[in-house]
Formats: structure tokens, C-alpha cells, sequence
């Protein structure tokens, strides 16, 4: 149990979620960990989304300020 708990921590679960999970998984629903884990997967891929977007944004003004700059 102690890989699974790293794994968590490793990908960002909270000590909520990665207790929620771990229980899942001790009883043997295996089905409802994975679910749990796509939820979370889901939640990052979002967090991901809206980085990248504000990274373009900067790069954007970077450039603009670059063309402005010569």
C-alpha cells in the first residue's frame, strides 16, 4: 500500500483523495478507483489546459514587446 500511497502523492492527490482511493482499492472495487482516478486525471488535464493557455498568452506579448523593441 505504501507504492500506491507514493503514486498518489506523485500525482497530486490530496490525503483525501488518496485515502478515498486506497479504501477503494483495499475492498476491491477496482472499478470505482479508476473512476476516482480519472476524475483527478481530468481535474489536472484542466489545470494543464489553462497554463497553456496563459503561456501563449505571454508569449504573445513577448513577442509583441520583441517587435517593439527593434
Amino acid at each position: 500500500m505504501g507504492d500506491l500511497t507514493e503514486i498518489l502523492k506523485d500525482a497530486g492527490c490530496g490525503p483525501e483523495r488518496i485515502a478515498e482511493i486506497c479504501r477503494f482499492y483495499e475492498k476491491g472495487d477496482l472499478q470505482e478507483a479508476v473512476r476516482k482516478l480519472k476524475l483527478h486525471r481530468r481535474s489536472l488535464m484542466e489545470k494543464l489546459h489553462i497554463a497553456q493557455a496563459e503561456v501563449y498568452s505571454l508569449d504573445l506579448l513577448l513577442r509583441k514587446f520583441a517587435r517593439e523593441l527593434k
